[in-house]
This record gives C-alpha cells, sequence and structure tokens, in this order.
C-alpha cells in the first residue's frame, strides 16, 4: 500500500498549523520502517514539507488492513485462517481515535487529521507527528508509564470479582493463543532443528526449550484463570515504542498504535511494557528485574481500587507469558547470515526468554 500525494493534502497542511491561507511549497514522503511480523500494518511513512511561508508541516501516515492481506496469513494452517479474519483487531487502533475516549491526565492521544477508506478492509490514518524528547527511558519513566496505564485501567473496569463462570473477557489474548501461537510459534518452538540452529544452539540454555513447551500446556488454564480476575479496558500494545514523550510537554506520553478493542485482565498492558525495549536490543537483560519491580509496583498503587496487588501480579504476569514467551525469541530471522550481531540480538532475546519462563514457572502448579 502506498501514499499518494492528493489536492487533499492543502487542507490537511491548513488545518495542522491553523492557518487557512497556507499553500504548500514543497513536500517529501518518506517510508519508515515496520516490524516484518505486523498482521495489519501495511506500511508507515512521513509525509512532511514547508509551506510558501517557510512554515514546516509533518504528517505520521500509517496504513493498515484485514489480516488477509498480511504476508503472514498465507503461512497459517487453513483451518484457522476464517476464525483469525473474523477475530483479528485489525482496525483498533483507527477506532480508537475516531471515538477519542476520556483519557487520565497526562495520557493524551495523536490527532486523527483524516482516515482514507481504500476499500477490500484497507484504511489509511493521517495522524498528528508528534515530535520526541530524546531523553532516556530510565526506572522514573518506566514508573510514570505504569502509572498512567493503571490509571486508564481503573478509570474504565468492566467488571468486579467473580469466580463464577461467565463469558471470556480477555477475547484478544484468546484469540491470539488460539491462532498465531497454536498455528504459528508453537510448531517452531516444538521443532527440535529450531533448537539445533547455530544462532539458537549458542545462546539459549538448554533447559529453555523444555520450559517453554511446559508454559505452553497450560495455556488453557491461565486464560481461564485470568477469566476470573477484574477486567478493564486496555491499550493492548503499550510498549515504550507507542508511549511516545512529547518534546512540547503536551502530555506525559502521547498513546499510540491501540491493540485491542476488548478488555482485559487487570495488569496485562504491563507485559509489553516490560519487553518492548528488550525486543528491540535497548533494554539490556540485566535491567529486566529492576525494570519489572518498577512497573508492577507503580501499576499496583494506580489500580488498587479495582484489584489488589496479587490479582495485578497474577494477570501481569499471566499475560506476559502468554503472549511473549513464545516470540521472545526472534525465530523469524532464522534464515540470515549468522553475523556477530545478530548472535548478540539472539543472545539477549534468549536472556528475555529465560527472564519470562522464571517468571511464569510461579504461575505452574
Amino acid at each position: 500500500m502506498t501514499v499518494t500525494l492528493t489536492t487533499g493534502l492543502t487542507d490537511l497542511v491548513r488545518a495542522s498549523l491553523g492557518d487557512p491561507l497556507a499553500e504548500i511549497a514543497e513536500q517529501h514522503v518518506e517510508l519508515l520502517h515496520h516490524g516484518s511480523g505486523s498482521l495489519s500494518t501495511a506500511s508507515l511513512h512521513r509525509v512532511r514539507g514547508t509551506t510558501t511561508g517557510g512554515v514546516s508541516w509533518s504528517f505520521f501516515v500509517k496504513s493498515i488492513h484485514t489480516i488477509k492481506h498480511s504476508a503472514w496469513f498465507a503461512k497459517m494452517p487453513e483451518e484457522l485462517r476464517a476464525e483469525a479474519l473474523a477475530n483479528f483487531p485489525w482496525r483498533a487502533d483507527a477506532d480508537v481515535y475516531l471515538a477519542r475516549p476520556s483519557l487520565p491526565s497526562g495520557l493524551r492521544l495523536p490527532r486523527m487529521y483524516r482516515l482514507d477508506d481504500l476499500g477490500d478492509d484497507r484504511l489509511v490514518m493521517w495522524l498528528e507527528d508528534v515530535p520526541v524528547t530524546s531523553s532516556a527511558w530510565d526506572l522514573d519513566r518506566y514508573r510514570a508509564a505504569a502509572r498512567l496505564l493503571g490509571d486508564l485501567a481503573a478509570a474504565r473496569p468492566v467488571a468486579g470479582r467473580s469466580s463464577a463462570p461467565r463469558e471470556p473477557l480477555n477475547r484478544s489474548l484468546r484469540y491470539y493463543c488460539a491462532v498465531p501461537v497454536a498455528g504459528l510459534f508453537l510448531p517452531i518452538l516444538r521443532d527440535p532443528a529450531t533448537w539445533r540452529h547455530p544462532l539458537v544452539a549458542a545462546n539459549a540454555d538448554p533447559l529453555l526449550r523444555a520450559d517453554l513447551l511446559a508454559l505452553a500446556d497450560r495455556i488453557g488454564p491461565l486464560l481461564d484463570a485470568l477469566d476470573r480476575l477484574p477486567h478493564t479496558h486496555v491499550h493492548g500494545d503499550a510498549g515504550p515504542m507507542n508511549l511516545l514523550v512529547p518534546a512540547d510537554g503536551s502530555a506525559e506520553f502521547v498513546a499510540v498504535d491501540w491493540g485491542s478493542p476488548s478488555p482485559a485482565a487487570v495488569g496485562f498492558d504491563l507485559g509489553q511494557l516490560l519487553v518492548g525495549r528488550a525486543h528491540t536490543g535497548e533494554l539490556d537483560p540485566e535491567d529486566l528485574p529492576a525494570v519489572h519491580e518498577a512497573i508492577e509496583a507503580a501499576y499496583a498503587a494506580a489500580t488498587a481500587d479495582v484489584a489488589d496487588p496479587g490479582e495485578v501480579s497474577f494477570g501481569y504476569v499471566a499475560a506476559l507469558v502468554l503472549r511473549s514467551a513464545w516470540t521472545a525469541i526472534p525465530f523469524e530471522l532464522l534464515g540470515q547470515e549468522p553475523t556477530p550481531e545478530l548472535h548478540d540480538l539472539f543472545r539477549r532475546r534468549a536472556a528475555l526468554a529465560r527472564f519470562i519462563v522464571d517468571l511464569g514457572r510461579s504461575l505452574l502448579p
């Protein structure tokens, strides 16, 4: 999917600048990198330029589509494709921007200037391009993010405690476990050839495969246990890359790339907050314990009125395991040349997998 510059661009520039007389002097389109494993993001672009008056303007343009247009769709077992089409929340991000829900003080959405419907379940969002600060993600920033995610959860509870069976509320996580995990990730984990690959064998500890598969055998019970926790509306993909720190101080964070339209168990959003920078290699595995402790404590304090600390801890760790344990090691890169840089990435990601597994083992009977 490509970005087409149309005559409507002038109207977008005028709206973004608040200048009804602005005229475009020059314009540029920059293709941005996005994860190859994305199921719904087709492309990311930055469209920028200047006006005849010398004022700079810029948009972040995100193209999204239903899962049937994803390269991963053809790799799914055929019997799982119908369920994937019916349940994958490919337009969750756009729907949040359209609804503009009330958010806790300190958290805001980017402005969406236009939504283009290209047909065949393809959309293009023209969004505010948020200039971000260059300051680091230290423990204080992690605590602030966890506190605001807790404030978001506390402000939007959808169910109280209940030990009685009920309709599962963590619908997105159940779909994720039933389709991508069962159909794509677990077969890779179970294949002995995966663990003989030089990038894996040289960097993963010998017990990691067995520990991951032991957790995989508990997916159903963990989902059932999550159903009995308090539930809230969530961001759904609250990694640091989706919590922008605006340079203009307009908020503590600008929350982008919302991932779940359905409620989830309390603590759910902490998982991506923990693993986001570990996935990119920005967070050293040795720092994971400190980040884990900091975000759990900050979130638990913010959600004290809707959940007790034990419920937060279980919801956080169980959701972390179910969502991130199977993809902690970047198996999608096994076809690449095993360079020293790639070995270092696999070392870090194997350490992330071990950390998640060790947390998850506390949930096993």
